[in-house]
């Protein structure tokens, strides 16, 4: 009886390796994520200004806007078969502090910027997160940035500049709060700190738990913040509850869910990077549903916030080619 030839090293050596295409995939994929978080993000805007509209207080629309996002996402995860809602109570602890003093700590900081300071101040501000992001993965990660990550950052925050409204930074209409700056730049840096340890900690739980308890922690914090009690009273009707369901899944559990899974392919810097698009979506969707103009310089602000993401990607297309 003949035995099998053995595999040949020569086939193996000439046919290409299975793993390059799709890991190249998969980075795109994850860029891909990121920009559909900035766009789900970006939804918030038109969907606050509804609510507030409506006369929902803001601290009444972030608590219920997390709390139902992470009750919807626990009865998803509990209804498919051998998915654990509870990661542990390390892990869960975690995604708790990271939601509390993370992602609602940020969001308060920020708004309390707004407060003082023009919106188009606080947006610039408020990204310049990458930044930081590049110095905590440096610190904390050993991931030193790239000459084209940096180039990339300028790039982005340039087109952010460009997108938000520059004339309002020279009209000398801007406050000079040291205060409302200082909260916003203190906003982002925590902001940039709740992306860094959440890309470590969510490959360990899943995309889906860790969103729910992201969303959990959020809605805690908020509970802190403000006036729990008084914020949810008031009359719901079924247009409220309909905003409400929308900014859960459409401006919470997708866009979060989004750059958790798309970080953990392309790491926190590009993530955070490519999430600068969200002032570029918040134009085109004020533009297509509140019927707003797209000027010559938000649109050549889209532009290089494109180009800084395109940087950012071409060197992976170079390393997997060779």
């Amino acid at each position: 009886m003949m035995k099998p030839d053995p595999p040949s090293t020569t086939s193996r050596a000439s046919s290409p390796p299975r793993d390059r295409h799709p890991s190249l995939d998969s980075h795109w994929f994850g860029a891909v994520l990121c920009a559909i978080s900035a766009a789900g993000f970006a939804s918030l805007t038109i969907l606050s200004k509804s609510a507030m509209a409506m006369g929902l207080s803001l601290v009444k629309i972030l608590i219920i806007r997390f709390a139902l996002a992470a009750i919807l996402l626990w009865i998803y995860i509990a209804a498919r078969r051998g998915r654990a809602v509870f990661p542990g109570w390390k892990i869960t602890l975690t995604l708790l502090a990271l939601g509390t003093f993370g992602y609602a700590l940020q969001s308060s900081l920020f708004f309390t910027g707004l407060q003082r300071i023009s919106a188009s101040l606080t947006s610039l501000i408020l990204y310049a997160y990458p930044v930081f992001v590049a110095l905590l993965d440096w610190i904390f990660n050993r991931k030193v940035p790239t000459w084209r990550s940096w180039i990339a950052m300028v790039v982005a925050f340039a087109g952010v500049l460009l997108t938000v409204g520059p004339e309002e930074l020279f009209s000398g209409e801007i406050g000079n709060d040291i205060v409302g700056a200082g909260a916003v730049l203190l906003g982002s840096a925590f902001y940039a700190a709740y992306l860094v340890a959440v890309a470590r900690v969510s490959p360990r739980a899943g995309t889906l738990v860790s969103t729910a308890w992201v969303c959990a922690g959020a809605c805690i914090g908020f509970m802190l913040v403000g006036d729990f009690l008084p914020a949810l009273q008031g009359s719901f009707n079924m247009q409220s509850v309909g905003f409400a369901t929308a900014m859960a899944v459409i401006g919470t559990i997708i866009p979060l869910g989004a750059i958790i899974a798309g970080m953990e392919r392309v790491g926190p810097l590009v993530g955070s990077l490519i999430a600068t698009l969200e002032p570029v979506f918040t134009v085109l969707l004020a533009m297509l549903l509140l019927g707003e103009r797209l000027n010559l310089l938000q649109a050549a602000g889209g532009g290089l916030v494109l180009l800084a993401v395109i940087l950012l990607n071409l060197p992976m297309r170079k390393s997997y080619s060779n």
